[in-house]
């Protein structure tokens, strides 16, 4: 069953949830609304994967400080895309010159999701606590991308901004300071329990007035209270509240957001899904020099050629090379 529920100050909130989908492999999107006439004030999402970062890193043995990186830029991917309307791809990807050297997710317009970290094996382990990435202390300096990309059809858009703060968090709202200009809040986490990977996270972000993108200052003194109301509530939300399984993303937005009438909308879903191209790859290998192909061939005379993110391996004979 799919629906929405309003829920305000003194009700009870409606049973009626988003029951088709896992709860920690979907995109929740809700708004806060005036409670007089219904009017979204606030919009929000919630990204639970925990279940595809569980499948994912079970396919990377990463160090407990890089697996809790890209736990993170999974439901950060997930959450951020989810408030574009697109048809291709979106891309969050982190370059740095510290211990990750590369942090990449991206996830399709119908929620398939990817993700990899290249990092420094000989680098000390950054011990974070959890739930917790420091990104200087991880990363060192450099600069993280978000990229939409519509294809060969559509067009390609990309903000770039530094890694200044210490968290993903500060990244992603950089961005829509830059690009999208509203005020918005983002916080995000993961963690490892005895059931697998939990990964959320969260936004909420300013309603633009009609006719603009940013509000209008008579929309500004209006609706003040409600946006730092709502900041207020998301910037008490625990940790532990986020990385439980046993709490849906539609009672945590009643539970955070119960006294600003929530109103949820159907989740989407989030799958772990890689987009091998076996065609991709032979026409890469059909462009290598005799001397450069010698040398990737192995004992069996065929070349080996592993998914960076599915971790698959292809075996490709010398009649690839010869087209």
């Amino acid at each position: 069953m799919v629906g929405l529920y309003r829920a305000g100050r003194d009700s009870v909130m409606d049973v009626v949830v988003n029951d088709n989908l896992r709860p920690d492999a979907q995109v929740l999107p809700f708004y806060l609304a005036e409670e007089e006439t219904g009017t979204p004030l606030v919009r929000g999402r919630i990204a639970s994967v925990g279940h595809v970062a569980s499948t994912i890193l079970a396919r990377h043995d990463y160090p407990q400080d890089i697996a809790l990186l890209q736990a993170e830029a999974l439901a950060m991917t997930a959450c951020l895309s989810s408030t574009l309307k697109f048809a291709g791809i979106f891309t969050l990807q982190a370059k740095g010159d510290g211990r990750v050297r590369t942090l990449f997710a991206d996830i399709t317009e119908t929620g398939a999701m990817r993700g990899y970290t290249a990092f420094d094996e000989d680098s000390a382990l950054v011990m974070p606590a959890q739930g917790i990435s420091n990104l200087p202390q991880i990363m060192g300096g450099g600069y993280m991308a978000f990229t939409v990309d519509e294809g060969a059809t559509g067009g390609r858009y990309q903000g770039i901004v530094e890694l200044d703060g210490p968290e993903l968090r500060d990244a992603a709202m950089a961005w829509f300071a830059n690009s999208e200009q509203l005020e918005t809040a983002v916080t995000s986490t993961s963690g490892q329990g005895d059931d697998g990977w939990q990964a959320t996270a969260m936004m909420i972000q300013r309603v633009a007035s009609e006719g603009g993108k940013k509000p209008s200052k008579a929309d500004i003194e209006l609706h003040d209270d409600v946006w730092h109301t709502a900041k207020t509530l998301m910037a008490s939300v625990k940790q532990t509240e986020l990385l439980d399984a046993e709490i849906t993303p539609e009672q945590l937005v009643f539970r955070l957001f119960n006294t600003l009438s929530p109103h949820v909308a159907p989740a989407r879903r989030v799958v772990d899904e890689c987009r091998c191209n076996i065609e991709k790859v032979e026409a890469i290998l059909k462009q290598l020099k005799p001397e450069e192909a010698d040398d990737l061939l192995d004992d069996d005379g065929k070349i080996r050629v592993t998914c960076e993110f599915c971790k698959t391996e292809r075996r490709f004979g010398t009649d690839v090379l010869a087209g």
